[in-house]
């Protein structure tokens, strides 16, 4: 199969923008260019993205504000793809566009309005018309068609990844956005791959700095780190279901919300609830990676979350193997899900499966995503 030249674009639930990269590749194997971005949403768009997160159901039973936010969602996206585009030396072939997730819920039995879907925003026959690219977009929803989770799609890249790096197996890959999630990679057979959201990323601690303090998220972990985080709370915080349950399993950012407006967390002094979120996060991640059927010789440590050091410090405290955040090692930790986007794309392209019964909890292995070519 041949390689293909793809702009993989991801979108994280925390909304702070647009990750974009050009990677080569056929959907097994893969060549970094070098060229990738950050590319902010517009202040209005991300305003209306998060309040549809807050509000998913009224965005859905409204089809004009609904379209207005997909064409504003897909308008920011090709403004990346015209960059990456101008600067790239030769033909982009695909687009991967994952789009923008409002909501995500995977259980039948839910006394949410919405139910039972995933929802990811973004006009893509507009993307593909203003770039003259085909655009693979949609990817999770077949995975739900067959009974599965439509989270987390990473394994398989994450896979393809750590194989390139010729690390020692078996090892584990966090990507902590809104949400986290790990995945494990004992070998080349993707029969044992396993992946499943473990919790909390960063979506409680951005949410409580908007809340409270009027800031986007905890900058450099600073808040955090003049507290104390109560670890009677956290414990509590623990016992929730999800942490029982095996995978495969995900959640929606909004999942653990109501942890805000718990009495004892809102009697906290500013840093203490700080301190005490972040360690949540590591905590909830490290209980993930303690109930992996193998013990990892790495963890390795992509998205947002990284660039918080309280985040990656109690994560370090609380984990036995070496973590590794720098792109020194052979991957690109910002833009892990961009080239996700990307390899998926090819993937979906050359018709390979893109997740697994071990990721997701599909009946078998299934192809996902949809091609619109542009007019």
């Amino acid at each position: 199969m041949r390689e293909l030249s793809i702009i993989g674009l991801m979108s994280g639930t925390s909304a702070d923008g647009i990750d974009a990269a050009v990677l080569k590749t056929d959907g097994q194997r893969f060549t970094r260019t070098g060229l990738s971005g950050h590319f902010a949403y517009h202040a209005n768009t991300k305003a209306a993205i998060r309040a549809s997160m807050r509000d998913p159901a009224s965005l859905m039973a409204d089809d004009g504000a609904r379209a207005a936010l997909d064409r504003a969602i897909a308008v920011d996206h090709a403004i990346a793809v015209t960059a990456l585009c101008e600067a790239y030396e030769g033909d982009v072939d695909l687009i991967g566009f994952h789009g923008q997730t409002i909501y995500h819920n995977p259980h039948p039995n839910t006394a949410h309005r919405l139910g039972r879907q995933t929802v990811q925003l973004g006009d893509a026959a507009y993307l593909a018309q203003a770039s003259n690219i085909t655009v693979v977009h949609n990817v999770r929803q077949a995975d739900m068609d067959h009974g599965g989770e439509g989270a987390p799609l990473a394994p398989i890249y994450h896979a393809a990844l750590f194989g390139a790096m010729g690390i020692d197996m078996p090892a584990v890959l966090v990507n902590i956005g809104g949400v986290a999630n790990v995945t494990c990679v004992a070998g080349a057979d993707t029969s044992t791959l396993i992946g499943f959201d473990t919790g909390p990323g960063n979506a409680l601690i951005d949410d409580y700095m908007m809340a409270y303090h009027g800031a986007e998220c905890d900058f450099d972990g600073a808040l955090a780190a003049r507290g104390t985080a109560d670890t009677g709370l956290i414990a509590s915080w623990m016992q929730a279901d999800f942490f029982n349950r095996r995978w495969p399993k995900s959640l929606d950012r909004q999942a653990f919300s109501a942890l805000l407006d718990d009495t004892k967390f809102r009697q906290l002094a500013p840093a203490d609830a700080a301190a005490t979120l972040t360690e949540f996060t590591a905590q909830s991640i490290a209980h993930a990676i303690a109930q992996l059927p193998v013990v990892p010789k790495t963890v390795y440590v992509a998205g947002g979350g990284r660039r918080n050091p309280s985040l990656m410090a109690a994560l370090t405290a609380a984990l036995a193997p070496p973590v590794i955040t720098d792109a020194s090692t052979g991957f690109a930790p910002d833009m892990v899900e961009a080239e996700l986007m990307a390899f998926l794309a090819a993937r979906c392209h050359y018709g390979l499966a893109t997740s697994f019964p071990g990721t997701t909890g599909c009946r078998q292995p299934v192809v996902g995503g949809q091609i619109t070519a542009p007019k």
